[in-house]
């Protein structure tokens, strides 16, 4: 009988030990993917913006952060102040109301603010990256020639409906506007957790499993004694 018991709770301990390790491995296999993740993803090839994005109408995941060209006019320029970089730099940006050819309006960053670019009837072609709105405002409230964030639902009672969701940060415009350009961001998916919490939960993971396998072996010395 005590044989039973014994070769059960040794099995029983096998059991729960594997599991320990299973979950060990899988926090271990999180880590891994974390760490490939955070890195800076291949960039996707240029596409047309209405190849990805309608007016009125929210963007799709697939759509943000895609490199997107589209040829149209200029209707207005105006300021973003207080806005930062992916660097982490502040400055005043100048932000364009564009009318695609043929579509709706899109916010453009044209760069940063040194002076507001010259609004002509000449076509621009502008390539640059599709940016979800900001929901944060950067500064004050809205003001005439001021945007507190980059949010077409801002500009809808002076240029009207029919607005793609977003905006796009330029890296070049055909003629070019003569402004620094902004730095865009590259594409990281971003998932839960932190690659040193992972690891920390493969150590405890591991440990509990050890510490089952021992659990028969003390149990069996402390009957002994």
């Amino acid at each position: 009988m005590f044989n039973r018991q014994k070769i059960g709770l040794v099995v029983l301990a096998l059991f729960l030990a594997a599991i320990f390790f299973r979950l060990g491995v899988w926090q271990l296999d999180r880590a891994q993917l974390l760490q490939e993740l955070a890195k800076p993803q291949k960039e996707r090839a240029v596409v047309e913006l209405l190849s990805v994005a309608e007016k009125n109408v929210a963007l799709s995941t697939d759509a943000l952060n895609r490199i997107v060209k589209f040829r149209g006019t200029f209707i207005d320029n105006l300021q973003a102040p207080n806005q930062e970089d992916v660097n982490g730099k502040k400055s005043t940006w100048s932000v364009g109301v564009f009318q695609v050819t043929g579509s709706g309006k899109i916010v453009v960053v044209r760069g940063i603010h040194s002076g507001q670019p010259k609004i002509d009837s000449k076509e621009v072609e502008i390539t640059g990256r599709l940016m979800p709105s900001q929901i944060n405002n950067k500064f004050g409230e809205v003001r005439d020639g001021f945007l507190p964030r980059i949010d077409s639902a801002l500009l809808l009672s002076d240029f009207g409906s029919d607005f793609f969701d977003g905006y796009v940060i330029v890296r070049s415009e055909i003629p070019e506007s003569g402004l620094e350009k902004v730095p865009t961001p590259q594409p990281i998916i971003k998932v839960a957790g932190f690659y040193w919490q992972h690891i920390s939960y493969v150590i405890v993971w591991w440990l509990m499993g050890l510490l089952t396998l021992a659990l028969p072996f003390l149990r069996s010395r402390s009957s002994e004694n």
